[in-house]
């Protein structure tokens, strides 16, 4: 084992937490940017805690943020439970220069992105308060990292893409839970030859309409490259010409997928594998809790077998096996590294987090 710690190499780390059913996740890239992906938490584990404590230390300033990007999927609770950690405003460690979420502010340039609140169910007031509080001051449009750096990674970039809520809305008029599990933004990341897609809880028709790049769809992208991103001074703040969602999966495929909707039947998206370079991920992570009652719906049963996965070494407490898919029913957090090169990642699976912190 090397030295040199995390914070110091040039590869990109991925945190995937056990908050049961919810999700939260931290990108550090491999210039030492930090992105946070949903809050989610559960009663035993924070995630904001543990990062603010281990991780934000070793994390470079943008823009004179801690943190450089903060993006909620959607603003359901599982998604959001520790919202209130954004609400301490610049003085917090989780605030950032750049915050994006589906949001209800007026209409920029005739581009009406409204989230109709009304229909947003499974949250509680406070949470909605404090979600909306947190867009109120900021300025549209939703956005990437504006990458102005002289230096340079071959191949890191990341991208969001989403479908506006009216045509959301226009999918689902009358299932509430699935236009706003439809608003979800769709991260897409890349280093090297190692891919990382998290559709939050997408639905596969919201999904198809995304690949298809129907009316309505958004794209936002940066390439941590000074000679591209200056020849594309527009792709990290508006839709045009950014490569599609569709055409990063057929050249790149995807490495690690992040099971849309924590894994239930209801996500999985038969068009996503069909559009996917090889057909389908290497592996496929699932952030669920245990099974107890028949409302706690049906894990997929494809994603556990080499019809949903190619499959990848996962060391798991130590002890390396090949898994299609991983669960954090168990109680394991993830550590996901991109080194760039290789035919996988090191993927890593702990009850106890800390001891992913030493991993390369």
């Amino acid at each position: 084992m090397s030295n040199e710690h995390w914070y110091d190499t040039l590869f990109t780390y991925v945190w995937v937490f056990n908050v049961e059913r919810g999700l939260s996740i931290f990108i550090r890239t491999g210039f030492n940017h930090g992105i946070m992906y949903d809050f989610g938490s559960s009663p035993e584990f924070s995630p904001t805690g543990f990062v603010e404590k281990h991780i934000l230390p070793h994390i470079d300033n943008y823009d004179g943020s801690r943190i450089a990007q903060t993006i909620i999927s959607h603003p359901h609770t599982d998604h959001i439970s520790e919202i209130a950690r954004l609400k301490e405003g610049r003085d917090s460690p989780f605030y950032s220069s750049i915050h994006t979420c589906p949001h209800d502010k007026e209409p920029e340039n005739g581009v009406d992105e409204r989230l109709d609140w009304r229909r947003v169910n499974n949250r509680s007031k406070d949470e909605e308060k404090i979600y909306r509080d947190l867009y109120a001051g900021r300025k549209l449009p939703l956005q990437t990292i504006q990458y102005r750096d002289n230096r340079s990674i071959p191949n890191l970039e990341y991208g969001l893409y989403y479908v506006r809520p009216p045509k959301v809305a226009d999918i689902y008029p009358n299932d509430d839970q699935e236009y706003t599990n439809g608003t979800s933004l769709v991260l897409f990341l890349r280093h090297g030859s190692h891919t990382l897609l998290i559709p939050g809880d997408m639905p596969p028709d919201v999904m198809e309409y995304l690949l298809e790049e129907k009316a309505g769809c958004e794209k936002r992208f940066t390439v941590f490259d000074l000679r591209v991103s200056e020849k594309n001074k527009n792709w990290h703040r508006e839709t045009c010409d950014q490569p599609s969602l569709r055409g990063c999966l057929q050249e790149h495929g995807i490495t690690i997928l992040i099971a849309p909707h924590h894994g239930l039947e209801s996500g999985y998206s038969e068009i996503l594998y069909d559009s996917t370079k090889e057909g389908k991920p290497g592996l496929v992570i699932i952030s669920e809790k245990r099974h107890t009652c028949a409302t706690d719906g049906t894990i997929d049963a494809r994603y556990q077998s080499q019809e949903g996965a190619i499959g990848m070494p996962v060391v798991v407490e130590g002890n390396a096996d090949n898994h299609y898919s991983f669960s954090t029913r168990n109680g394991h957090h993830l550590l996901i590294v991109f080194r760039g090169t290789g035919r996988f990642p090191h993927v890593y699976a702990e009850k106890d987090p800390e001891k992913l912190l030493d991993k390369q």
